[in-house]
């Protein structure tokens, strides 16, 4: 629900200071990373338009809209089986890492993983892809649009 969680993340740092933004959005790096991989399932219009809804409500407003939500994203699996083949969250942010060129090692030290555990997501995406080299990942990843860069 990227829509959704950019329109929250917004209306929180809009109105800050929250023991919320205190804990989650520490230094602000998981707010930029959460808006990052929102930013890659929306288009630029949706995106901005999250925005704007988040940056007009209130605190009070946010909560309610958040409470309001479906707990079961299961209706979502669908769609973002189609538009990304099946790949959690963790493994676009891979892609988007390999299509920068970067090595298991160095996509380890930028997600602060292991890398064997980079390791098994690339071996887990070209499964599911059925793919067999990074270059297939890339030219997938240009082909579903996931080519912008991560936080």
């Amino acid at each position: 629900m990227p829509a959704e969680a950019v329109r929250l993340l917004t209306t929180g740092a809009t109105h800050g200071k929250s023991l919320y933004l205190a804990l989650l959005l520490s230094e602000g790096k998981e707010y930029d990373r959460y808006l990052a991989a929102a930013r890659l399932l929306l288009t630029e219009q949706e995106f901005q338009q999250a925005q704007q809804e988040g940056r007009s409500q209130t605190l009070e407003l946010a909560i309610e809209y958040a409470l309001s939500l479906p707990l079961d994203s299961a209706t979502l699996t669908p769609k973002i089986r189609d538009e990304f083949g099946g790949l959690t969250e963790r493994e676009r942010e891979i892609v988007a890492l390999i299509v920068q060129g970067k090595r298991n090692s160095e996509i380890a030290e930028h997600l602060v993983l292991s890398k064997p555990t980079v390791e098994k997501h690339v071996a887990n995406i070209l499964s599911k892809l059925e793919l067999t080299s990074r270059a297939q990942i890339v030219r997938w990843a240009i082909e579903h649009h996931l080519t912008k860069s991560s936080s």
